[in-house]
């Protein structure tokens, strides 16, 4: 897909695979919209892709993705200064050693992996249908195999482990955009999720952690993980190869369609959790 005339948002794109996922696009002559908490982090990621592509079609906002008043404004800002876009990716995520609420009251780890995504996505709706076609693309995770919904962890600790709850938000972004997918039939716009890979060489697993957490997530990745290149190249397919043109509510892995969880395709799971996410972070 020519991608010159392209505008592309990616949320979490100062490093790691949402940086690697702007530059290959940016390369593309696609124009970029990075996003991230620190603005000193999005200037050197804009002087990276500019000078490794040429582009200077480069656009930055700040931005906390815990925070649905953040969300809020980074769209409303989006929307003044943009008549259409055609991809988003949402790539932003973490993981969190204890538990702790956001701003807005809900466990840190479902607030920013899967909130930010119902949130910024329903909230940017408007300018993705003014686009010729659009295509949304969530970075998920093989994890959420072993994933389970809890409402009640949503608001409360109920025994909270590290692991269970980001399975739990990956299978979150999975439920997410196979609802979606039904939800914009009819109209131009795509929606799919994918696996990065594993243990990717990122910092996503030592962010905010303890000191032997971290020791052990960069020895980890660093013998056992895939470079950050391999971990870009489905989020990078997903948004611009005209293989997919038209295919929507499939879970990718490896630039290939892959069956996701039994949980990810029950349709009730699917529009429960959709109800509960507009109950807990109201579109309107």
């Amino acid at each position: 897909m020519d991608m010159k005339d392209k505008i592309v948002l990616i949320t979490g794109s100062s490093s790691g695979i949402g940086l690697e996922t702007a530059k290959v696009i940016a390369g593309m002559g696609a124009e970029i919209i990075l996003t991230g908490r620190s603005e000193e982090k999005l200037k050197e990621a804009v002087a990276t892709i500019q000078a490794a592509t040429g582009n200077s079609k480069l656009k930055y906002y700040t931005v906390n993705f815990s925070s649905q008043k953040s969300i809020r404004a980074l769209a409303e800002q989006v929307k003044k200064d943009y008549k259409k876009l055609d991809v988003l990716i949402n790539n932003a995520g973490g993981v969190f050693s204890k538990f702790e609420l956001s701003v807005d009251g809900l466990e840190m780890t479902i607030a920013t992996n899967h909130f930010a995504y119902f949130l910024l996505t329903n909230l940017l709706l408007d300018l993705l249908k003014k686009a010729d076609s659009a295509r949304i693309v969530n970075v998920a995770s093989d994890s959420h195999y072993r994933g389970k919904i809890n409402y009640e962890s949503f608001k409360a600790d109920k025994g909270y482990f590290i692991l269970s709850a980001y399975e739990q938000s990956k299978l979150a972004n999975v439920l997410f955009t196979a609802e979606l997918c039904e939800r914009l039939k009819g109209t131009r716009i795509t929606a799919n999720s994918l696996h990065p890979g594993s243990m990717v060489r990122t910092g996503i697993g030592a962010k905010d952690m303890p000191g032997y957490v971290k020791l052990f997530w960069k020895l980890a990745s660093a013998i056992g993980g895939m470079s950050i290149e391999n971990g870009a190249k489905t989020s990078v397919y997903l948004a611009t190869s005209s293989a997919v043109n038209g295919v929507s509510g499939k879970y990718f892995n490896k630039c290939k369609v892959q069956e996701e969880s039994a949980r990810a395709k029950d349709r009730q799971l699917q529009q429960e959790l959709w109800k509960v996410s507009e109950q807990l972070c109201p579109l309107n």
